[in-house]
């Protein structure tokens, strides 16, 4: 597949990569749209220390379920989704609080540090937890899609901002 890999900082190589494998939990999308965060842009020039060369960024995308993990109920191919990029586990205390963005093994789509490295989104296909993944109306286009998680956040700062 194809896909825009950081391969230094400052340095952006549109390049054949390997599909991500799909884990037993996961949905393999059809990228058909990703946003450039804020965070990819610091990411780039390297001062964030959250992405570390070589690696695939984008976390603001969606796009069409092309495969399903063997454990993966209520999905199917053929769907258009969109997805949180926080990857979480679902069963430490925080999560079990709803709590996810500090979920003791929390990963982010599309970084890579000391502690994990985790494919993005632009690329031709990304692999997401079922968990994380989310249906998309009809009339909704995949680029409106894609601004769903930046659009979150701004809606959790203001109505955190009234407290």
């Amino acid at each position: 597949m194809k896909a825009l890999v950081m391969e230094a900082y400052n340095r952006l190589e549109y390049r054949d990569v390997a599909e991500p494998a799909i884990g037993p939990n996961d949905l393999l999308v059809n990228v058909k749209a990703c946003g450039i965060c804020g965070s990819d842009v610091h990411g780039l020039d390297g001062s964030t220390g959250r992405r570390i060369p070589p690696v695939i960024m984008g976390h603001e995308a969606a796009g069409i379920v092309t495969e399903v993990g063997s454990q993966v109920r209520g999905w199917q191919p053929g769907e258009r989704v969109t997805f949180d990029s926080n990857i979480y586990c679902g069963v430490c205390r925080y999560c079990r609080k709803g709590m996810i963005n500090l979920c003791d093994s929390r990963r982010v789509l599309g970084v890579s540090c000391a502690e994990f490295r985790q494919g993005g989104a632009l690329a031709e296909y990304v692999a997401v937890p079922q968990q994380c993944v989310y249906r998309l109306p009809g009339a909704l286009s995949f680029e409106r899609a894609a601004l769903v998680e930046p659009v979150s956040n701004a809606l959790h700062a203001c109505g955190s901002a009234n407290h």
